[in-house]
């Protein structure tokens, strides 16, 4: 067996710890429909707060009821939602429980329909807050804003959605780290689920998950164990799973095998200095990364599963395997290469620079550790709020979370089971680089077949919404413009989409906001492919004239060393 990667647990659990080395979280239509937070009418479509009263209210769910209008600096009514703390279990003693603040759907016209969406950070340990305040909740309050700007990019714009912090002691969540493995995580979860599903009255609801960074270990998990247990009453029908930026296969391959290469690819964002590029190269070299890169990343993949990968030794007992210092430090020696020629250089995303923006969640004043915050939102109030607990494993001989990589059963499974992944990727990310994702695809087994059989190459299309480029004209989004046309490219087989997207970062939702909610209506089933010309699902946004012609091939180009590229 082999070890965990301990310096990509560290690393992926630093996305929200304090102000730091490897800190990201700190670094980082209609005119007339000209979008709620630029003080514009709502569609009609769009639901507003207190319109034919509260959808979830009932004798189980008041005690969860939050305030809309009342959210410290928020200035607007962010409409329904509840929040609060729920056991993992049934038992009368449990002293366990999960937050969650749940957000039915501002979409009229979806507000009968049967499904909601799970989101899930990662870490392990990190709060699923940050990605409700820095990602795609229904307000926004991101590291350089003044204060909090209602999100027309709001993942509620589509669905029903929950941001729930697990495992327990990650977040709000309250009680004893014992979970050892992802099985251990899982049962947990479907326990609070259970409880949530029963307490708002979702029985046999269509369920989607989503995960980012370790979420891609958390999700395919979850899901199976949906899956698994087959019961739509106490969970709902598992119907689909994304996962941002995840890690999901071996963890040298998702990381140190493929980073030469990401420099070679990135050298306008990442110009190393001749010296540390020798070095990066010889220990490539001697740990055998690049020949192992260029030998299996090829479409359709090599035939027979692919060897173990390089970079590790075995120990004395002959049988654990852990990675080479040298070996898995070439991270380390590019990290502090780009530091000297960029200071705040990102492995979150490498197209950040100086200065470091201010953020709202850092600090001794982080936004969640308020007491009038936590009183808001029903938290409790004794325990300090942190952005990660690293602690998580703790209950582990190791410390570390004790699960083998979903790709070997777990993710396929998902896919075989449900014909609806979505693996989203920022081609911006060096933490996770695009390139271990691909390794790791094309050893994956899944409806039958090994790897992708063709190269992605098609364009990933996000729709046009209105927006001019000209200075003091008005268009849905105003206050917080994202990107559209083509953003990047995709691919789709047996079930599991591939999506890149060439500006994003590890938290996907955050730097491309605008795809992310392509991204999730594929997800939910409103459109048919991430390469349709369409217009955005949302009423306020449908009469929108979009690009016409050829969209041409994908913007971010995969690499296949068969073919020379």
């Amino acid at each position: 067996m082999k070890s965990s990667f301990p310096l990509l647990a560290a690393l992926l659990a630093g996305l929200g710890a304090a102000h730091g080395a490897l800190s990201h979280y700190h670094l980082v239509h209609n005119r007339r429909e000209a979008a709620a937070e630029d003080g514009a009418e709502h569609s009609g479509h769009v639901r507003r707060a207190g319109d034919d009263g509260p959808r979830f209210l009932n004798a189980a769910s008041s005690e969860f009821a939050v305030n809309g209008s009342a959210i410290p600096e928020v200035d607007f009514d962010v409409g329904e939602s509840y929040a609060g703390l729920l056991p993992i279990s049934d038992r009368d003693d449990e002293q366990n429980s999960l937050y969650f603040w749940f957000f039915p759907t501002a979409n009229e016209e979806r507000r009968e329909d049967k499904e909601i969406v799970i989101w899930m950070n990662g870490g392990p340990g990190c709060a699923s807050l940050l990605g409700l305040l820095q990602e795609n909740g229904p307000f926004l309050w991101q590291p350089g804003m003044l204060k909090p700007l209602r999100n027309p990019w709001s993942w509620h714009l589509l669905a029903n959605v929950v941001y729930i912090d697990q495992p327990v002691t990650a977040g709000y969540s309250q009680g004893n780290s014992t979970v050892r493995n992802e099985d251990h995580v899982a049962e947990q979860f479907l326990g609070f689920w259970s409880n949530f599903i029963r307490t708002f009255g979702m029985q046999g609801w269509r369920v989607y998950v989503v995960g980012e960074s370790y979420g891609g270990y958390y999700g395919p998990f979850i899901a199976n164990g949906m899956l698994e247990a087959n019961d739509e009453q106490l969970h709902g029908k598992l119907a689909g799973l994304m996962v941002y930026d995840g890690i999901m296969f071996d963890g040298m391959v998702q990381t140190a095998v493929v980073m030469e290469d990401f420099v070679d690819q990135h050298r306008e964002l990442m110009p190393l200095d001749d010296q540390t590029m020798a070095r990066m190269r010889n220990v490539s070299a001697t740990c055998g990364f690049g020949d192992w890169h260029r030998r299996y990343l090829r479409f359709p993949a090599v035939p027979g599963p692919l060897p173990p990968a390089p970079g590790y030794h075995k120990m004395d007992n002959g049988s654990t395997m852990v990675p080479i210092p040298d070996c898995e430090n070439i991270f380390s020696l590019i990290v502090d290469g780009m530091r000297v020629i960029n200071p705040c250089f990102s492995v979150y995303n490498i197209r950040e620079q100086c200065p470091k923006a201010n953020d709202p969640l850092a600090g001794d004043r982080a936004y969640f550790d308020r007491a009038d915050v936590k009183r808001a939102v029903n938290a409790p109030a004794e325990a300090p709020w942190r952005q990660c607990n690293t602690g998580i494993f703790n209950s582990s001989p190791t410390g570390s979370d004790e699960s083998p990589p979903p790709d070997a059963y777990h993710l396929p499974n998902v896919v075989d089971q449900t014909k609806n992944v979505i693996l989203a990727h920022g081609a911006m990310d060096f933490l996770l680089p695009l390139n271990g994702v691909l390794l790791g695809l094309q050893n994956m087994t899944w409806g039958g077949k090994r790897g992708f059989e063709r190269a992605p190459s098609d364009p990933f299309y996000v729709p046009l919404y209105g927006y001019t480029g000209q200075a003091g004209v008005s268009f849905y989004g105003s206050k917080y413009p994202a990107g559209s046309g083509v953003l990047g490219t995709t691919h789709e087989e047996r079930g599991l989409t591939l999506v890149v997207t060439q500006q994003a970062g590890h938290e996907g939702p955050e730097y491309a906001p605008a795809a992310a909610l392509r991204q999730l209506e594929k997800l939910l089933g409103r459109v048919d492919s991430l390469s349709e010309k369409g217009t955005f699902t949302l009423p306020a946004l449908r009469n929108v004239r979009q690009i016409q012609g050829e969209l041409g091939k994908g913007t971010v180009k995969i690499p296949s060393f068969d073919r020379g590229c």
